[in-house]
Order: structure tokens, then sequence, then C-alpha cells
């Protein structure tokens, strides 16, 4: 299992605005040992999320409950149980999935488990999972299927074949490991609100209680379908799961101080209250979703002109936008430095530093200026914190640009990021699976990509960095878009998650918690008891 700590990246960062903003001396965790199944066993453990979208049916948009909940509630083909894990290294836990055989660069045989049933006794075949990878493709909620996955077929009732659109090395990982896998008969008879808070879950949990943006309990199947192999995500260390809601920072704070909960993510702002008291664990790890700003780069747009991204590029300074948002390591790439083949050079190169006299001329040279400024909209999330982009806002208007914010909730947001008549520019973020080039191909590769630019030159460098992942390469793709300035890099965040004394240890895989497997005291009592 990697571990890997990112005390340098911090300590670049700060040391290159002259500030310790971001530093800290405890270790940063990105991923972290499970405990094996037969460790302490809890009876409950309460988590507080600040995330009000609970979208646990199999296929949905991303939220923070979705993301700790997933492969919890639901089987997947595979597991990848950390960053970079990898089918011909057999890396990849299998969950699903008996065997994985590969035929060629773009095909694959899938052998299941012939015992897999839902919470409600369906039984799953070959069918059921050729239609959740259908169906997932055609919803379109996660973009590595989008990108990856081309066609599969049943051919007997638990064998099947897959066949990928892109050979990219890292596909098929992110294609066995990105589908939730449930019954057909089940989804496809089931009702809207059945779905999404009753569901017949495949994974090692069932839904016991759910109460939409306030609350959802996950207790251990008694009859889990797998006894022996199991992967990382169907390990039972904790019989019932409860995570409730709690979105402001101060609150989950005041929480955790009063016995409410047993874990909770803290903001970096209030982390010190609990690092040096023995009543308290304290986990910092790097959130691999890094924070980026996208230009709407399609014809007829504002951000058509090269001269438009850049002028707005250097008016704003990532830095002063992250105050906000707590403990970052600033961005010197699209992409963030976890990978093996990101270019630790990067980190010393200057990155669209904050220039208003530049960031004016380029505006000027596009035709823009105080008696003609530039307006455009932003779309973000209203889930999330605004802070950061209420800050850019501003730093904006100093350079005579006038930025109209457009939050939309999560479903409305996701509705409508794909349609270039929608936005200007938006904000987003995206988690590092393995390579820089996997995360650049999701985020430029082909005709659907998420800036809208249509560019040969950039395509032909993406293929060949994917293609030899050369220092050379790297750094032709990394300083074309730069040049072009298509997305911006902004900061990932690094986080806290805090503990009750008795919860020991709390894994960290693919950049989430697992909370199905935590280490605890032998005398560890929940706050419920």
């Amino acid at each position: 299992m990697k571990r890997k700590t990112i005390m340098a990246l911090l300590m670049a960062s700060a040391m290159a605005f002259g500030t310790c903003a971001t530093a800290f001396a405890s270790e940063v965790q990105i991923d972290s040992a499970v405990p094996t199944e037969a460790a302490t066993q809890a009876g409950k453990v309460v988590v507080a999320v600040d995330d009000d979208s609970f979208t646990i049916g199999p296929w949905g948009s991303d939220s923070a409950v979705r993301d700790w909940t997933e492969n919890t509630i639901w089987a997947h083909l595979c597991h990848r149980p950390f960053v970079g894990a990898m089918l011909e290294n057999g890396e990849l836990q299998m969950n699903a999935a008996k065997s994985v055989t590969k035929v060629d660069d773009a095909t694959y045989e899938v052998e299941l488990f012939d015992n897999i049933v839902d919470s409600q006794g369906n039984a799953i075949t070959a069918s059921d999972v050729v239609f959740s990878y259908n169906n997932l493709a055609e919803l379109g909620f996660v973009s590595e299927i989008s990108l990856y996955y081309d066609s599969a077929e049943a051919t007997g009732d638990y064998t099947l074949t897959i066949k990928l659109k892109d050979t990219s090395e890292g596909a098929i990982e992110a294609v066995l490991c990105g589908c939730s896998i449930a019954n057909e008969a089940w989804y496809t008879g089931a009702s809207e609100d059945e779905v999404n808070s009753n569901p017949a879950t495949t994974g090692a949990y069932i839904v016991t209680d759910m109460v939409t943006g306030s609350g959802v309990t996950l207790e251990a199947k008694d009859d889990y379908w797998k006894t022996e192999d199991r992967a990382d995500v169907e390990f039972t260390n904790v019989k019932e799961i409860e995570l409730r809601c709690i979105t402001e920072a101060s609150s989950r704070t005041i929480a955790l101080e009063n016995g409410e909960v047993d874990m909770a993510e803290v903001s970096s702002d209030e982390v010190g209250r609990f690092e040096d008291n023995e009543d308290y664990n304290v986990t910092k790890y790097l959130n691999g979703m890094t924070q980026y700003l996208i230009f709407n780069c399609s014809e007829g747009s504002i951000f058509d002109d090269v001269n438009v991204r850049q002028g707005v590029a250097h008016a704003f300074d990532a830095y002063n936008m992250s105050l906000s948002a707590g403990e970052v390591v600033l961005s010197h790439d699209v992409a963030p430095n976890l990978a093996t083949d990101y270019v630790d050079a990067w980190d010393e190169e200057e990155y669209f530093t904050y220039d208003i006299e530049k960031a004016k001329e380029y505006l000027a040279a596009a035709g823009y200026d105080e008696s003609n400024p530039l307006e455009f909209s932003f779309l973000n999330s209203s889930q999330a914190p605004q802070q950061p982009y209420v800050a850019l806002q501003a730093m904006f208007a100093e350079a005579n640009i006038n930025m109209i914010i457009d939050s939309q909730d999560r479903a409305a947001r996701q509705a409508i990021q794909n349609d270039p008549t929608a936005w200007d520019m938006s904000e987003y973020s995206n988690s590092i699976v393995d390579f820089t080039t996997t995360f650049w191909n999701d985020l430029f590769g082909g005709d659907s990509n998420q800036c809208f630019v249509q560019d040969e030159k950039l395509q032909e460098l993406l293929a060949a960095a994917i293609a030899d992942r050369s220092e050379e390469n790297l750094d032709a793709f990394h300083d074309y878009v730069m040049e072009q300035a298509y997305i911006v890099g902004c900061y990932t965040e690094v986080r806290s998650i805090v503990t009750t004394a008795g919860l020991t240890d709390v894994c960290i895989q693919k950049l989430n918690p697992v909370l199905n497997a935590m280490t605890f005291t032998e005398d560890y009592v929940s706050v419920e008891g």
C-alpha cells in the first residue's frame, strides 16, 4: 500500500508566497493501510458530513456522502485500493468480478462470482452488469465511463466481455472500478423514491434509514454473499454507520466536543483545538480533488479568444482565492502533484502569476478596457463554500472585469455543465486516480472536453504524452495548455478528520475515508453507546 508525505509540497507553496499558511508539522496521508477484517469491530460510528446531497442510489451525481458510501453499499467489478493500482500488476482487488482476463488492448473477459445477491434477494448475473454499465454510460455521471467504456456483452450467466473505446493506460482500471452494479429488474421496477432512499444494495451494507438532506444509516449485512477474500470495501469492521449532515464547519466542531458524533471533517481554522488533546485523534490528508477554473472555449464564446483567457488568468491570485479554503497546496498545473509521472520541476516554475498590468494588456488586445469592460457569467456549486469565488470576483473587479456568479445546486449544475450555451467560465474539481496523463485526458480528451475546445494540436500533444510519458512529452502538453490558458489549476485542499480517542486510525484510500474499515481500541464505545 502506497503512503506518501506532502510536507515538501506544502513548504514549497508557503515559500512561494512568503507565508506558512499551508504548512504544519504532522504527516499528511495519501493512502493508509486498511486493518484486517479480524481487527476489533465497532458496534456503531456516527459521522458528521458537510454535504446535504444524499445521492445513494446506484448512479448519481458526485457528493461527499456518495464519495464516502458508494463503494460500501454498491458492489463494483473491482476495487482500486490506492492511487495508481493497476490490473496488469495484480494490484486491483476483485469485488463482484472473480477474474478479469485481457484478450487484447480493447477487450477484456470478466467472470463474476455466481452467488451475488442484493439486499432484497435478487440474483446478480452478467446481464445485470451489462445493464448497469450501459445505464451509467447513458446517464453520464462518471466521466471515466463516458471517456473509456464502449460496450459490454453477456457471454453467459456469469461471464461478460467489456470493450473499451480508448485504450489509454489506466482505462480498464477506471472502467472496472467505476460502475455500481444493480439488479435490472429491481431498478426498472422501483420508484424514484425507492431507488434513492431504500435501494436494493449489492455491497456489504444496506440502508436502514434515510432522510434526504439530513442523514442516512448503513448496517453491515449479516448474510453478505462473499465470505472470504473480500476487497477492502467489503470489510465490516463497523456494524452500523450513521452519517449526519452538519453543513456548518463550526457546528461540526461543537458536535465533536459535545459528544454528539464520533468523527467529523474539521476546518483548518479549528483543527488546532483537537491536535494536542488526548481525547481526540487527527488525520490529515491531501484531498486529490484539485480545484480549477474552466474557460468556455466554444466558437463564439467570450473565451474563444486566447487574449481574454490570458487576461483573466493573470487577473487573480490563487493564494488569495484559497485563504478561506484553509490549508492547501497551490497548483502549478491543471493536475495535482500526486501522480508518479508528474514533473516536479513544474512546481519551481511560474504558473499564471498575478499581474494586473499584464492582464489589462491582454484584455486590451481583445478590445476590452474601462470604456468596454469584460463581463461574463461564472458557474459554481451552491453547496460549496462561496468565499473563494467572492474573493475571485473582487480581484477581477480591480482589473475592470465583472464576473457574475451563478450558483446552482449540484443537480442543476450537473445538468448544464456540459452545455456550452449555459456558462462562460466555471469552477470544477477532479481527482487523480493514477497518472497525470489520465487526469489530462479526462479534462481535455476528445470533442466533448470540459472546455469545449476544438484544437488538433492539443489532441496530438495529449496523445503523445499518453503514449509515452516522457518528461519531454509531458512538458510539451503542460506548456501548451499554459500558452492557450484553456483551464487554470488553483489548489488542492488539505483536509482534517477528527475522531474520538477510541477510533485510532481512519483509513484513507483514493483520497476518501473508508468508513467500513477503521481501527478501534478494544474499549471503544460510540457516542451513541
